[in-house]
């Protein structure tokens, strides 16, 4: 009798610290690094599809044209670079055409909207909103923002470099860009958003590229 209730308290006791490990394993959060639009470095091609809604369409130059499955609500354009050497190297999202004023306020808002979850999920970044030099005077002015935006002598973009370490962490991203640009130039009445996300292999794809020219 007294052996039966030794060994009934024996099992409780280890039931009671395994409940408590667990309980004290889920007060720490467990950190799983989902790649951008769900793809991941290194993708073949046919993991690629598998990731998307419909088959890549080849463009030239190891880009593809895909609908990732998981795709964010602004953008509606995805470009993948992805080869037999180095698999997906890198990715472009393009968003929506953004109605806006001569001040740029609509996209701007936009613009500011991606920044913030961006940075919670890589860090800080690097802001530039630059006009070229030769620039006349009078287009200084906020008034002109979006004329010099489609002109290209407005450079408004956000930039993440990776150190190596966070580069283990993001599963070999080492840049990250966003920026705001016009379909043709004079266009002043919309603009699109456009993002770029590079992996590590993304040297060696370009490269290669380079070889063939």
């Amino acid at each position: 009798m007294r052996t039966a209730v030794l060994g009934r308290f024996s099992k409780e006791k280890k039931k009671m610290k395994k409940l408590v490990l667990l309980l004290i394993l889920s007060l720490f959060p467990v950190f799983v690094f989902a790649g951008p639009f769900g793809l991941k470095m290194g993708m073949s091609l046919e993991e690629l599809t598998a990731a998307c809604i419909e088959e890549p369409e080849y463009i030239a130059d190891d880009r593809y044209y895909i609908q990732p499955k998981k795709s964010h609500p602004l953008f509606d354009g995805y470009v993948a670079w992805i080869s037999e050497t180095n698999g997906l190297y890198y990715i472009k999202g393009i968003s929506r055409k953004i109605k806006t004023t001569n001040y740029g306020t609509e996209v701007k808002q936009e613009f500011s909207k991606l920044l913030s979850p961006l940075e919670k999920k890589y860090g800080k970044f690097k802001k530039v909103d630059r006009l070229e030099k030769d620039v006349l005077s009078y287009k200084r002015g906020e008034k002109y923002w979006m004329q010099t935006i489609s002109e290209g002598s407005r450079t408004y973009e956000a930039h993440w470099d990776v150190t190596e370490v966070d580069s283990k962490k993001f599963e070999g991203l080492i840049s990250i860009a966003i920026g705001v640009k016009t379909e043709e130039i004079y266009v002043i009445d919309e603009a699109y958003i456009w993002i770029e996300y590079g992996f590590i292999n993304a040297i060696e794809g370009f490269d290669n590229l380079d070889d063939v020219l």
